[in-house]
């Protein structure tokens, strides 16, 4: 799986937010809902994103261009779902999830991943329970990175964090 940087660390909130750490946490929201989670905002950044053709696999950079345009209504759908369920019920402290994306068959997918040892097994299956597993469709586009080799398919995991 592709190690992505946090979401919601203090730090980061606060580069994004224009607010000093630890301000805006009296909202009572996690720090990654009042995020943007666009891929644009990752560029530049040690992110990766996985970049399927067949049986080959490799990492990228996350790049403006078809990359965010196939993964981003995705992301905003995870956005959307992961913020609405961790207003309603028990959070754990955070969650994986795994976007998917086809751009030649126009269909993304959010999935959350097995829920880590250390959490709270009930808090975490409640929470991943409400999130779900959610078809995203788009506008079907070409793209090929795979000089052929099949369609492209990106994979992007990332780890959001939870904890107001």
């Amino acid at each position: 799986m592709v190690s992505a940087p946090s979401l919601s660390t203090r730090d980061e909130a606060a580069a994004r937010t224009g607010q000093p750490a630890g301000e805006g946490q009296a909202q009572g929201g996690p720090a990654a809902c009042r995020q943007s989670w666009a891929l644009e905002d990752a560029a530049g950044s040690a992110t990766q994103i996985l970049v399927v053709c067949g049986s080959d696999v490799r990492r990228a950079p996350v790049t403006p261009g078809a990359m965010t345009r196939a993964l981003n209504p995705a992301l905003e759908v995870a956005h959307e779902r992961v913020c609405a369920c961790a207003a309603r019920v028990p959070a754990p402290a955070f969650v994986d999830l795994v976007i998917t994306a086809v751009p030649a068959d126009g269909r993304a997918s959010v999935e959350p991943s097995e829920p880590d040892a250390a959490l709270d097994p009930q808090v975490a299956q409640g929470f991943l329970a409400c999130v779900g597993s959610v078809p995203v469709p788009f506008a079907r586009f070409a793209v090929d990175e795979c000089g052929g080799q099949g369609a492209t398919t990106y994979v992007y995991s990332l780890n959001v964090e939870l904890e107001r």
